[in-house]
């Protein structure tokens, strides 16, 4: 009961799922008035008030999906519920309209295309199988099947029926290929971008190590040897060149600290979240607030501070903010990375033109969470300030 080439695990079927049902939810709730505007054509039916009664009850129903869809978790066991309970209420307006007559029975057409959109095509042959064994029985138990000719346009429509499940399973083949595909190709990837990110990491590590173990120790050796030539009385100058070797070595450990914060290897993404939002708070003028409550470790911490970072980089280069909020906190079997400020916003639409400009932080942020099964949300208005809210499997 999964889609088609898809793992239920993955967010992006997890995403196709949800916008499927959310369309048929929207096809089956417009099929609702047309079966009743079709019961204003003569053919033999039953007593219209039970047909009413029915209809209301599955103008509920068909109302009640549409609403569950858009704001409750979209499983495959909801599919393969609704699609039985579709079955079941064109069967229920079909026998109380008609039988093998009744308008409603063409409605059974939309069982096998809807489920070709989200199911393999062994699901799709049995829904179909389902749907015609459905009519046929609706038809030869309703009274209507004594009429002249009933036989033969019984056969006609469930051969209609057959020939629509048919097509259905070969569109769910085709679509169950190129699902295949686009999900191989997606794979790929997420293995090139870990690649990427991995070698990106080892050669910042490395460059880090480097400044630290040799151009730092040489610089702090070199200003040993100033202060012990200015305890022998020397020349002013050297006092000078001190201050100078002191600061370049700060901007050094600044810079190894940027390439690879040895703080988050050895205690964790809580602590090195602190200084990093500090150094952007005085860059940008603004006050940072913290929410930290993650005591441990996560397989992805460096992600996360890297994300966190160019965040608060962004808050201090643009937002103009007074404030700025850093939360990290576990919530329902996810670790939430949070950042909020109270600056100028902007409109979240306006980002497709942004990466057109060259401002690509906040959509490689967000290729590198989805990389590894995350999702990364973005909430902003003109005015009103702008939160980032990334969320990651623990």
């Amino acid at each position: 009961m999964r889609p088609a080439g898809a793992s239920p695990s993955s967010p992006i079927a997890a995403s196709a799922l949800a916008e499927a049902e959310r369309r048929v939810a929207w096809l089956r709730l417009l099929a609702v008035p047309l079966i009743v505007a079709a019961e204003t054509v003569p053919h033999p039916k039953e007593e219209r008030t039970d047909f009413l009664v029915a209809s209301a009850i599955v103008l509920v129903y068909a109302i009640g999906m549409l609403f569950w869809v858009y704001v409750r978790p979209v499983t495959p066991r909801l599919a393969f519920l609704g699609t039985a309970a579709d079955v079941g209420a064109i069967t229920a307006l079909a026998g109380l309209s008609g039988g093998a007559y009744s308008q409603a029975r063409l409605t059974y057409l939309l069982v096998p295309l809807a489920v070709a959109f989200r199911f393999r095509p062994g699901w799709t042959a049995l829904a179909s199988s389902v749907t015609v064994v459905a009519y046929i029985t609706l038809a030869l138990v309703h009274p209507a099947h004594k009429l002249p000719h009933a036989t033969r346009y019984i056969a006609v429509q469930a051969s209609y029926l057959l020939w629509i499940g048919l097509a259905a399973v070969l569109l769910s083949a085709v679509l169950e290929r190129r699902t295949r595909s686009v999900a191989e190709l997606a794979e790929v990837r997420r293995g090139l971008i870990h690649d990427a990110m991995s070698a990106g990491e080892r050669e910042r590590r490395a460059l880090a190590e480097g400044l630290h173990d040799h151009a730092i120790q040489n610089l702090l050796s070199a200003r040993h040897e100033l202060e012990e030539a200015a305890e022998a009385g020397g020349h002013p100058a050297l006092a000078r060149a001190d201050r100078a070797l002191e600061q370049t070595i700060a901007e050094l450990r600044e810079a190894v600290f940027e390439l690879h914060p040895y703080v988050l290897e050895q205690a964790g993404l809580d602590a090195a979240l602190r200084p990093a939002a500090e150094r952007a708070a005085r860059s940008g003028g603004f006050r940072v607030h913290f929410d930290l409550d993650y005591p441990i470790r996560h397989p992805n911490e460096v992600l996360l501070f890297g994300a966190a970072r160019e965040l608060l980089s962004n808050a201090a280069r643009h937002s103009g903010a007074r404030n700025v909020t850093v939360g990290l906190r576990r919530r329902d079997g996810t670790i939430v990375l949070a950042v909020e400020d109270d600056g100028c916003g902007f409109d979240p639409e306006l980002l497709p033109q942004r990466l057109a400009e060259g401002h690509i932080g906040l959509r490689s942020q967000r290729e590198r969470v989805e990389n590894v099964g995350g999702r990364l949300e973005i909430r902003s208005s003109p005015g009103r300030g702008t939160r980032v809210e990334i969320r990651l499997p623990c």
